[in-house]
């Protein structure tokens, strides 16, 4: 019975912590975010460059993906930006995608960054490398 009530405890403390204040409000502060700057909390942030040999057609491969993804949705796109929201399945937390596509390099920058939370669980990390696993198949990525 111990045991129990020590992870109930447990269980209610990560509920607090993890879970944001206000679901609504938080789509509110995305255009905030800024692909130039590093992940200043690496446990929740992973960012990647991916060299293409058609850097163009990537892009546009990789806005058809995202599309395509349950669970996420693309809030601002441009020739070179996307920036898109991943939402949790039962927490509903947050995390934002930012691509940037880089001409003069043939490269994509990708990030995805948890909003909430001082650790993913590896979630950001797993999410970046299956978008890129996804374009392996089309693109040659080094």
């Amino acid at each position: 019975m111990e045991k129990f009530k020590y992870l109930i405890l447990v269980f209610l403390i990560c509920l607090i912590y993890f879970l944001p204040l206000n679901l609504k409000n938080s789509y509110a502060y995305s255009n905030n975010l800024n692909i130039k700057n590093n992940c200043s909390i690496k446990a929740s942030c992973v960012e990647d460059f991916w060299k293409l040999d058609n850097v163009d057609l990537g892009f546009s491969q990789l806005i058809d993906i995202l599309e395509n993804t349950p669970r996420v949705k693309i809030i601002e796109i441009n020739d070179s930006y996307l920036h898109a929201l991943a939402i949790s399945r039962i927490f509903k937390f947050i995390d934002d995608i930012e691509v940037k596509k880089i001409k003069d390099s043939n490269k994509l920058q990708v990030r995805s960054q948890s909003r909430i939370g001082l650790y993913d669980f590896g979630v950001n990390k797993r999410r970046v490398d299956t978008l890129r696993f996804r374009l392996i198949d089309i693109y040659k990525i080094s």
